[in-house]
């Protein structure tokens, strides 16, 4: 498998914090009321879908018995984050999530640790603190007094938090073993799947599978734009830098997202900066800035190695 550049993997990365970003604008377009674990189940689907001619022709379709329970468990750790996220919305609002999402790079380097010991570790944990300081300030910037998550919410999402920080640093691992030589477009394609399967599974035994009847033309529009550019190429982005850049750092792009967003508000909308934005901005940049010059030391001793 041919990895790209240590530039183009973090021009991947920039582009998919702008995927991610935009994403949030195009999910609050389909209807509230069709069941979106069901539309998630979908969009992980069509995503499958979409990539199997690609799997094919770069014939990364031959599987193992152990090649598949491995896409399975990452399969299930993407169905469990997701699945979290929506339950957890039931109790407590997007700003909470929001909030809590920001510890996922810092609990992905915990799993790196583990399952990827590295010298280089520890040159990332300040960096990664002062992004994910920023992140907070400019999430929070929209929550209100006495908003605190309950504590089944907080329960229950933390889980899917920590299967979301483990997905990273586990399909790195599992790509030195069984899945070996697996190239980003066909890990993007088997974990959607099993995804896929493992969410609409569960919508047919919750019954959310009836709220297919409400979708209508537009819902269907942008749930097949969420699908192929907030999902297909934000995973298959993210597998393809996995390997190039750490997945702590991989995974830490979602600052910037949060980032873009603010800067969205800023410029689109014409909303006048908060002083709590602008220093989060600033702890966001300096964080990123931080962790790019620390990839670039470890890639440069790798190289010397």
């Amino acid at each position: 498998m041919k990895h790209p550049g240590f530039t183009t993997a973090h021009l991947g990365m920039l582009l998919w914090a702008m995927l991610i970003a935009a994403s949030f604008a195009a999910a609050a377009q389909i209807s509230q009321s069709i069941d979106p674990i069901l539309l998630t189940g979908l969009r992980l689907l069509f995503c499958a879908v979409a990539f199997s001619p690609q799997l094919l022709l770069k014939g990364d379709s031959a599987m193992t018995a152990r090649g598949l329970f491995g896409h399975g468990i990452l399969g299930l750790l993407l169905a469990v984050y997701f699945g979290s996220l929506f339950e957890a919305l039931r109790y407590t609002s997007a700003v909470n999530t929001g909030t809590m999402f920001t510890l996922v790079p810092l609990l992905t380097l915990v799993f790196e640790t583990v399952l990827m010991p590295d010298s280089n570790l520890k040159q990332r944990v300040l960096p990664m603190l002062i992004a994910a300081a920023g992140a907070v300030l400019l999430v929070m910037k929209g929550s209100t007094h006495g908003d605190l998550p309950s504590l089944y919410a907080l329960s229950v999402y933390g889980v899917g938090c920590l299967a979301m920080a483990l997905y990273s640093p586990l399909s790195q691992r599992l790509k030195a073993g069984s899945l070996k030589g697996r190239g980003a477009v066909g890990m993007t394609f088997w974990n959607m799947l099993f995804g896929a399967v493992f969410l609409l599974g569960f919508c047919g035994l919750s019954g959310g599978w009836r709220t297919a009847s409400l979708l209508t033309v537009s819902d269907f529009f942008w749930l097949v734009y969420l699908a192929l550019f907030a999902t297909l190429a934000t995973f298959w982005l993210l597998h393809r830098a996995i390997g190039v850049i750490a997945p702590s750092s991989v995974i830490s792009y979602i600052y910037l997202s949060t980032l873009f967003i603010t800067m969205f508000h800023w410029f689109w909308w014409r909303q006048s900066p908060l002083l709590l934005e602008v220093v989060g901005a600033t702890l966001v940049g300096i964080g990123m800035l931080a962790l790019l010059m620390s990839s670039k030391r470890s890639m440069a001793l790798a190289v010397k190695n």
